[in-house]
């Protein structure tokens, strides 16, 4: 995984939800604006390359003090 391409297809609006993510994220009342600034600033905490539903990782980010943890995948090259 790489950090620069998860903040700048953050930053771009490139991404979508599972629809784990999304019942998550409504459970933790994280706006989706507070998921972006997190992401356009995450750092990756783990890597997942060997996940049998593909490789993806940990990250953490903030927006403002709030600390955002998601899990990120990349299917396809987006470039």
């Amino acid at each position: 995984m790489d950090e620069e391409k998860i903040r700048k297809l953050a930053t771009e609006g490139r991404y979508e939800f599972s629809k784990h993510a999304e019942r998550e994220r409504q459970l933790d009342m994280i706006l989706v604006n507070q998921l972006e600034d997190a992401l356009k600033n995450c750092e990756i905490i783990e890597d997942y390359p060997d996940d049998p539903r593909g490789a993806s990782c940990l990250v953490l980010g903030f927006s403002g003090q709030r600390p955002i943890h998601a899990v990120c995948t990349i299917k396809a090259d987006p470039e």
